[in-house]
């Protein structure tokens, strides 16, 4: 992480695409979120998406490439989930660029590409990504919860894995539908509440792994079984002998076994609670993909692909939601209705009580 540092200190041409959004004042964050958003953001700062992947020195074209080799290997149903040949002359906005193999899609693909971050790290490691294929873009810091721009600033928003680790996620998805102009559509990954690797793996398995790792010869039959890096399990071994009960505590378990031991935040979220917050949206359609073979130590890997696929649709980790803006001469009869709808059942709840 250190060689990644310091290429961004060393700086990044600014490059900007035509046709950009124009940049909004911020609103008032609650402060109530501000310190645990912080400590978000010096994790990511730190460590932004991917960049553990690959040995090469950060900022170079070798990077980026075993970056996206990984990326594309690991995650095969990508490209179509987002559908980039679509997106020539859209205006898009990624909100969690990560190391910037979709942004590099996106903008080869045609579209008017625009990255947010909450992370400095992340935005200039894309945009030195941008700078090597000699690609336009747009690129800003800024929180998802308060979005940077104005309203129907864009055709369509993206995120992959990034609003679940914000404390208010809900408020992201306001955030939005707010900057997508009448039509625009949305594709969201989080994190799926009723997969397997939440309800199994993280109930069970890796509770039981938790007492391997108090003694050094569990460590080393850990590391055995799960192939994940000695440094990362002495971590894990380390939070468990300084709290035992908080390391086992579920929303811990999640946090810690997700992206890393030293993650402060992630979340889940089922079908349902993914389409309350899409209320606003219409032709809301979900799908679960992604499955890791590491959830099935010593068989995983053996599986044909045809059973890995049947697993990921129905027990997989990431759930896309797919969404998009009403048109405006839907607007105001779907406001009236959904106005209707809250009277009636504010007025039931307080006749209930």
């Amino acid at each position: 992480m250190g060689r990644i540092m310091q290429v961004l200190r060393g700086g990044t041409l600014a490059l900007e695409s035509t046709n950009r959004p124009q940049v909004r004042a911020a609103k008032e964050i609650p402060s109530s979120s501000l310190g645990f958003k912080k400590q978000v953001q010096t994790f990511w700062q730190s460590s932004p998406c991917d960049s553990w992947f690959t040995e090469e020195a950060p900022g170079t074209a070798a990077f980026y490439q075993t970056l996206d080799e990984h990326r594309y290997t690991v995650h095969p149903s990508l490209h179509k989930a987002v559908c980039f040949e679509k997106t020539r002359g859209l205006r898009v906005l990624e909100i969690g660029c990560g190391c910037g193999s979709e942004a590099e899609r996106f903008a080869r693909a045609g579209a008017h590409y625009t990255a947010v971050d909450l992370t400095n790290a992340a935005v200039s490691i894309t945009q030195r990504r941008f700078q090597l294929a000699g690609l336009k873009g747009r690129f800003v810091q800024g929180d998802a919860e308060n979005l940077p721009f104005g309203d129907d600033s864009f055709d369509l928003v993206y995120s992959h894995g990034v609003l679940h680790h914000t404390p208010d996620t809900a408020r992201t998805i306001r955030e939005v539908h707010r900057v997508l102009g009448p039509g625009g559509r949305a594709k969201i990954m989080l994190y799926y509440r009723d997969s397997f690797n939440y309800q199994v793996n993280l109930r069970v398995v890796r509770r039981l792994r938790a007492q391997m790792l108090r003694t050094q010869a569990g460590l080393k039959v850990a590391k055995m079984i799960w192939h994940e890096p000695e440094e990362e399990l002495k971590r894990h071994a380390e939070l468990i002998k300084q709290d035992p009960g908080s390391y086992l505590d579920m929303q811990n378990m999640l946090n810690r076994n997700t992206d890393g031991p030293d993650n402060p935040l992630s979340q889940v979220f089922s079908r349902e609670s993914a389409a309350e917050m899409f209320h606003q949206f219409q032709n809301v359609k979900t799908e679960v993909m992604f499955w890791n073979p590491n959830w099935l130590p010593g068989v995983g890997k053996l599986l044909p692909h045809a059973i890995e696929e049947k697993l990921a649709s129905r027990w997989g980790w990431h759930l896309w939601i797919h969404a998009q803006k009403r048109n405006l001469e839907f607007t105001a009869q779907w406001t009236t209705a959904q106005t209707k709808g809250l009277e009636t059942r504010v007025l039931a709840e307080a006749l209930a009580n």
